[in-house]
């Protein structure tokens, strides 16, 4: 059965606060790396806190959970088709002013591997789906993040289009594009199979969007 058309207002909604979280994290990199040579970790400290705070306020204001507000397949795809063109076109044209943040996303001092990314997304799909039927289930993005607090900026807080978009435009010389796409489709796989095993877990009840707020 084909999917029901997506209002491109709710395909926005549902792409926003991903959006503004990272646009939000990604300026905050790029002006600390221009005002002082500043510690990875500290920087990524700072970006992570800017990232939790946007994602909460959103959270809170709709009192559902960021990044996990629909079960369509077809919004789920169009929101993250949307949020990867803005992010994307935002580091692109940040770049021109700022800096690509290069410095600081290719540091040696944190490691790159492609199996943290992929981790990071199962859990973020497994704790998401888990956190749905819970009265305060909408806080557990942000509160994820902040459990990765030292190497989340690093993995572009574990999303797909955050992690592509940046990515793409900051190049860093040991993640060539071929790379950089890989690790964003196993961060989408990883995602859905964390989804999946939650679903499992949870005996398959099926919670609606904005469902235990």
């Amino acid at each position: 059965m084909p999917e029901p058309h997506v209002h491109p207002r709710v395909v926005w909604r549902s792409a926003e606060p991903l959006i503004a979280a990272a646009l939000g994290a990604h300026i905050t990199v790029l002006v600390l790396l221009k005002l002082a040579a500043r510690p990875p970790l500290l920087t990524a400290l700072i970006a992570t806190v800017v990232f939790a705070g946007v994602s909460l306020s959103y959270a809170i204001r709709r009192r559902t959970i960021v990044l996990d507000l629909s079960s369509s397949a077809a919004l789920e795809v169009q929101a993250k088709l949307v949020s990867l063109v803005i992010i994307g076109a935002g580091a692109w044209l940040l770049g021109g002013f700022l800096g690509t943040g290069a410095e600081f996303y290719c540091s040696p001092l944190v490691p790159w591997r492609i199996e943290i990314a992929l981790f990071g997304s199962f859990t973020v799909g497994l704790l998401t789906v888990m956190a749905r039927p819970r009265r305060h289930g909408w806080t557990v993005y942000p509160v994820v993040m902040i459990a990765f607090l030292w190497i989340a900026p690093f993995y572009g807080f574990f999303s797909a289009p955050m992690f592509l978009g940046i990515g793409l435009s900051a190049m860093c010389s040991d993640r060539p594009m071929a790379t950089v796409v890989i690790t964003a489709l196993g961060m989408i796989a990883g995602e859905q199979i964390g989804r999946a095993v939650a679903g499992r877990l949870s005996g398959g009840a099926h919670v609606g969007p904005g469902d235990g707020a």
